[in-house]
Formats: C-alpha cells, sequence, structure tokens
C-alpha cells in the first residue's frame, strides 16, 4: 500500500538518500495522517456524545491530538527541508526532531485531561448507552488505526525517520487503547457493569505513558543523543579497511537533522608511508562516506613510526600493563619530546564508559607505568571516554 502511493505522490520515490524525496515522505505520511485521525475523532466524538460515554469521547479527543501532533509533525519535515542559509550553515534538520517533540508535549496534555475526565466519572457514574453502530465505528476505528500503523512503519523505515516510527507506535496504541474501550462497553452491555470511568482512566494512563516514551525518544537527538553502536562500528570497519590505515580513534559525530550529520576522527598512517598518496585515499573514503551515507567526515592524519622509537617503546610498556587495568583500555597521540631522563610524556588513553575506576585513579596508574621507565619525566595523560572515542 504504501509504495503504492510512494510511486504515485513522490517524484524519485525510490531515492530515498536525497533530502527532497525524504521530506517528500513525511509530507505525504502526515496529510495522510491528519485526514485519517480529524475522520476518527469527529466519528468518536458524535458516537460518545449520542452515547453517553466518556471513554469514547476520550478516544476521540485522542485521535484530535493525534490530528494536532500530525499537522505539526508535517510543519516539522516542511521546515526541515529548507536548504541551509547564511545563518543556519548546518541545515534545518533538527526541526523535525523539534516537530516530534511538541508532538509529545501534545500528548502529555491530552492524557492529563482524559484522565481527569475518568476519574469525574468514576466518581460520578453514568452508565453508556449502547448500540451495535457504535461498537462498528470502534471496530472500524481499530481497523483504521493498524492500517496506520503499518503505513508509518514502512515510511519510518524507508526514510530512517525516528518521527514517523514514533507516529507508527502511537497508532499502535491508539488501536489497542480503542480495542480495549470496545470491549469494555460490550462486557457492560452483557454484564449491567459500569466500566466507562475506569476504562476512560485507563485509555488515559496509556496516552501519558506514550507521552513520556516519546518526550524522552525526542528530546535525545536534541541533546546530543550518543549514535547507534553499529553506526560506530560500521564507520570504524570501512576506515580500518582503507590501504595504510593502522588505527583511528577520537570519532565525534554531530547530528544536526536526518540528512545532517557531520563527523572527525583521527586516523593514524605509517609516518614513512607516502603522505600525498594517503591523502588520497582519505579524501576518496570521505566522498564514499557522503555519498553513501549521507555524512560529511573529516580525517586528523596521525603520524606513527614503524622504527625504533621511544614512543613505540613506551607503548608497547603501556598496553601490556594497562591489560591489568581493563583489556578495553587504548592508548593514542602519545609523544616523548625532550632528552635525557625527564622528557615530557603526553598521551590519551581511551576509557570505556562502563569502567568504574575513577579517572583520577586511571591516570594516576598510567602515570606511575610511564615512570617505570621514566621516573623524573613531566606526564600528561588525557583521558577519552567512549561518547567520543573510537578504540583502535
Amino acid at each position: 500500500m504504501f509504495r503504492w502511493f510512494a510511486a504515485r505522490f513522490i517524484k524519485d520515490w525510490e531515492r530515498t538518500e536525497r533530502q527532497e524525496v525524504r521530506a517528500a515522505y513525511g509530507q505525504m505520511a502526515g496529510v495522510l495522517a491528519v485526514v485519517s485521525n480529524g475522520v476518527l475523532f469527529l466519528f468518536k466524538l458524535l458516537t460518545g456524545l449520542a452515547a453517553g460515554s466518556v471513554a469514547i469521547v476520550a478516544d476521540g479527543v485522542n485521535n484530535l491530538s493525534d490530528a494536532a501532533s500530525n499537522i505539526i509533525t508535517l510543519l516539522g519535515f516542511c521546515l526541515a527541508a529548507r536548504p541551509a542559509d547564511e545563518e543556519h550553515p548546518y541545515g534545518h534538520g533538527r526541526y523535525e526532531y523539534l516537530a516530534g517533540f511538541i508532538v509529545a508535549a501534545l500528548i502529555l496534555a491530552a492524557g492529563a485531561e482524559l484522565l481527569k475526565s475518568g476519574v469525574e466519572r468514576v466518581l460520578h457514574p453514568a452508565p453508556p448507552a449502547f448500540s451495535w453502530v457504535m461498537a462498528g465505528v470502534l471496530a472500524g476505528s481499530v481497523l483504521v488505526k493498524l492500517w496506520m500503523m503499518l503505513f508509518n512503519l514502512d515510511a519510518g523505515r524507508r526514510i530512517g525517520s525516528g518521527t514517523l516510527l514514533a507516529t507508527a507506535a502511537d497508532s499502535r496504541n491508539d488501536a489497542i487503547a480503542t480495542a480495549v474501550v470496545l470491549a469494555g462497553m460490550i462486557v457492560s452491555r452483557y454484564t449491567g457493569l459500569d466500566l466507562d470511568g475506569w476504562l476512560g482512566m485507563g485509555v488515559a494512563v496509556f496516552v501519558l505513558y506514550s507521552g513520556l516514551s516519546l518526550v524522552r525518544e525526542t528530546l535525545d537527538p536534541l541533546l546530543g543523543r550518543k549514535p547507534e553502536p553499529e553506526v560506530v562500528d560500521d564507520i570504524r570497519r570501512r576506515i580500518l579497511a582503507c590501504p595504510g590505515v593502522l588505527g583511528t580513534h577520537d570519532l565525534m559525530l554531530h547530528d544536526y537533522g536526518p540528512g545532517q550529520r557531520f563527523a572527525s576522527a583521527h586516523v593514524e598512517m605509517a609516518a614513512e608511508d607516502d603522505i600525498m598518496a594517503f591523502h588520497r585515499r582519505l579524501v576518496a573514503l570521505s566522498r564514499e562516506f557522503m555519498e553513501r551515507d549521507g555524512l560529511h567526515i573529516v580525517f586528523q592524519l596521525d603520524p606513527i613510526s614503524r622504527e625504533d622509537t621511544a614512543e613505540n617503546r613506551l607503548r608497547a610498556h603501556l598496553e601490556k600493563r594497562m591489560g591489568f587495568i581493563d583489556p578495553r583500555l587504548a592508548v593514542h597521540d602519545l609523544s616523548v619530546t625532550g632528552t635525557g631522563e625527564d622528557p615530557h610524556i603526553r598521551f590519551d588513553c581511551f576509557v570505556p564508559a562502563d569502567v568504574e575506576i575513577p579517572e583520577k585513579e586511571i591516570r594516576r596508574m598510567l602515570e606511575n607505568m610511564v615512570r617505570e621507565l621514566y621516573p623524573r619525566g613531566e606526564i600528561t595523560v588525557a583521558i577519552d571516554r567512549d561518547y567520543m572515542a573510537l578504540p583502535h
């Protein structure tokens, strides 16, 4: 179904790596969601008022909040598609994240209002009317929401949009909530139990839970979320596969919105190699990242001598001794300057985030290891955590 819509309404619909195509996907999904949720709201509102059911009205208001959320999502995709300008050289891609956060805030507000209505109905019960027409409206709503879930799920996966995937999850939650209301109406019809207020509260709690989850998911990229391990591993693997690369570290990823990611990494090479040839290979690699992944990446060259130098002897000594602390520790950017027994020694040490030893203690142990070879040396140790470093 999604392919059918995409092929007919989106030009070059298979070129999802292009920003304008990606924006068109989001806009199409947003328009369909607004229309669907608007129709569901009207049907449920009329049905709930006719039946005197706060649970049905609550479910309809939830659809109205969804429609408002979809409008904001649609606006977010439109704004995110704007090209970079003088004041925003990294583009406007974060508008999509901001739209998702506003959607989550609206869902929380709607959930709070629904919870209030549910509590009032529990305190002042009034059994709702029942008809199979009402049941049919709710059953149809479940089917529409399941269709919207599948549609947004397919669209979100196709363009890698967290906002659309969140919309798909919200549609799934709505389908479950409506099914619960429908089941409660049928139970009340045949048992006489007044479950309307309790079901309204249940729907409200479900909406609040979804809203809190969406707040976290949409706020993370705005705050600078740690990149996914598979993304880091893929970048590392491709850098290390480049001929002449001895190691890589200090990878930094910056996300300015879908399709607007920037990165930098240190790349180690043999000091004896042809630096111009090595530079040309890195330029080709950076172009590959841009064309395939839309990732702007910059490399810093770190030459390492293969000869028997003071740096290499100290590196081997440290790597042997650091294994007693944690085998994942790694040394890079090591330099030994000066002569005699009191040189200036500087290096960075990668420390995984789950290592519980305080940085001050790790630095002290590393300094003691260095003093085994240079008792009077001046030592400077910088600790890199894995939010920014890529061990080699």
